[in-house]
């Protein structure tokens, strides 16, 4: 087995006489170990410009540059750069707003599944999109999750608010001094540059304050970019350690050390010793909780949440909201979650008959000997696989009536406390919750350890809203605050309110228990 110290190695054999300081070690790449860039993994300037972004609300403009430079760097896989670049130009976010990227590619991958279940293509046409977009997805959560990682990080200073067009003109500058450093094989013409780079070249150049020889000059014979070079090759003799980067914020006042993360958690207050009396109530709880499970094959909140929710009823986006929170606690796998994709990312209606009326069609085309067909944007088609088409089918309407069943057994059973009204969006808050309050306990300080602290917009509002519910005071910011320093704010807060409830956690709202007298 590799050892643990396999990849780090001391700079120099021996310090220098009289000085006992030792040498840095230094990881497989060759960089400090504890630097940032050895601790995430990626280039010093990527870091400067993921503290600023955040691929949860940036432009696909943006998006598009930063997956160029972070390639250009050696930070991204080309397949997944190229993907990204490939989905916003195809689909036309390039001159959109801010948009949530995590959201967009687990849709795209949500949509190609849903095709494969409904028949309309084959898992085998779909395999290569599938994975490639997986590790799309896979990599904008790590950047995401560094995003959040870097906001307590002191040791990287953020980029500038408007510096992502700086680093891709940087990016374009240093390629065409890479081109014109090697000059032109013999007999062949001079290099030719379209007009972003031409720009960029412009435009970084003003930035160092190069100026360009008179238009009249006979230097490049009035060629601008040959111009451009014979003028950088002057500044850069006169400047020779001048170096070109992106604009930085200005640092802060006190910087955290990189090298450990900053505590989370003050020491709570001591809680008072349990009584026999309570101690014995949880045990009871623990055993009736374990029984429940073995019992259903779900766990405590979730057949709360279900004794409460009849999906029988349910909307199509309540499907697949309780989906989705049943796959995150386990209680269903990803194969029947996937089943319900048909239904849940084509807004049928009718949600607890949609799968029986669509056997019904398919038996009634069999019968008929008519290839079932599906609407495209160019016409009719032919499904791919009706066969598979039928599976589907059948393996969704089980798991809906598996839950709708469950929903009725349980009404019967006093043994499980239903969730109050809105249990749904109580559940899906909770979730998000858990998720921020984990990833906060835990920190980061480097690349495989950073996870995202949520993934949209209604995760952060789910957690406000748990906070709320648990009546946690929060501090107000001010209007100007973005997401990650009102979370920042809000974890502080939470970690004040658990200090004077050390046994309180945030848990689901139960309706309240019925009585004999009730039915009287």
């Amino acid at each position: 087995m590799r050892p643990a110290w396999a990849g780090v190695r001391v700079a120099g054999a021996v310090t220098a006489a009289g000085n006992d300081a030792p040498a840095p070690l230094l990881d497989s790449k060759g960089l400090e170990v504890g630097s940032p860039e050895s601790r995430y993994g990626l280039s010093m300037q990527t870091l400067q410009l993921l503290k600023q972004y955040d691929v949860r609300n940036m432009s696909g403009k943006d998006l598009d540059a930063l997956s160029e430079v972070m390639l250009a760097q050696g930070d991204m896989a080309g397949d997944v750069a190229g993907a990204i670049s490939s989905d916003i130009e195809s689909k036309g976010w390039n001159t959109a707003g801010d948009s949530n990227a995590l959201e967009i590619f687990a849709k795209r991958r949500d949509d190609a599944m849903a095709s494969v279940k409904a028949g309309e293509i084959t898992m085998r046409l779909a395999d290569f999109p599938l994975k490639t977009n997986a590790r799309v997805r896979e990599a904008l959560e790590k950047l995401a999750g560094i995003h959040d990682a870097l906001q307590g990080d002191g040791s990287v200073q953020a980029a500038a608010s408007d510096s992502m067009s700086q680093a891709l003109e940087l990016k374009r500058f240093n390629d065409w001094t890479r081109i014109e450093q090697q000059g032109a094989e013999p007999g062949q013409p001079p290099a030719t540059y379209d007009q972003k780079t031409a720009d960029a070249v412009m435009n970084t150049l003003q930035r160092l304050g190069v100026k360009l020889p008179p238009a009249d000059d006979k230097v490049g014979a009035g060629d601008p970019m040959a111009q451009a070079w014979s003028a950088y090759q002057a500044w850069r003799a006169q400047h020779p350690d001048g170096k070109l980067q992106i604009d930085l914020q200005a640092a802060a006042d006190k910087a955290a050390d990189p090298s450990k993360p900053e505590p989370t958690e003050a020491p709570a207050a001591a809680a008072q010793p349990a009584t026999p009396i309570s101690m014995k109530r949880q045990a009871q709880a623990l055993v009736q909780g374990a029984q429940l499970q073995a019992q259903y094959g779900m766990s405590l909140p979730m057949l709360q949440l279900l004794k409460g929710f009849d999906v029988a009823n349910a909307s199509v986006d309540q499907v697949k909201q309780l989906g989705q929170l049943l796959q995150g606690n386990g209680a269903l796998s990803q194969d029947d979650a996937d089943s319900l994709l048909p239904l849940t990312q084509r807004g049928m209606v009718d949600t607890i008959g949609y799968y029986r009326r669509d056997l019904s069609w398919l038996a009634d085309a069999q019968q008929h000997g008519v290839v079932p067909q599906y609407r495209t944007a160019q016409g009719m088609a032919d499904l791919a696989n009706v066969a598979g088409r039928a599976r589907n089918d059948q393996q969704a309407q089980a798991v809906l009536d598996r839950l709708a069943g469950l929903h009725q057994a349980l009404q019967g059973d006093d043994r499980v406390q239903a969730v109050a009204d809105g249990g749904l969006q109580q559940a899906s808050d909770l979730a998000a919750f858990n998720v921020w309050a984990q990833v906060e306990r835990q920190g980061a300080r480097s690349g495989d350890s950073a996870q995202p602290e949520f993934r949209s917009r209604q995760d952060v509002d789910g957690i406000f809203r748990t906070l709320q519910r648990i009546g946690v005071e929060l501090t107000p910011l001010d209007g100007d605050a973005n997401v990650s320093q009102k979370l920042a704010q809000a974890w502080k807060d939470y970690q004040g309110w658990s200090r004077s409830h050390p046994d309180a956690q945030p848990a689901l709202q139960l309706a309240p228990a019925a009585r004999i007298n009730d039915f009287a």
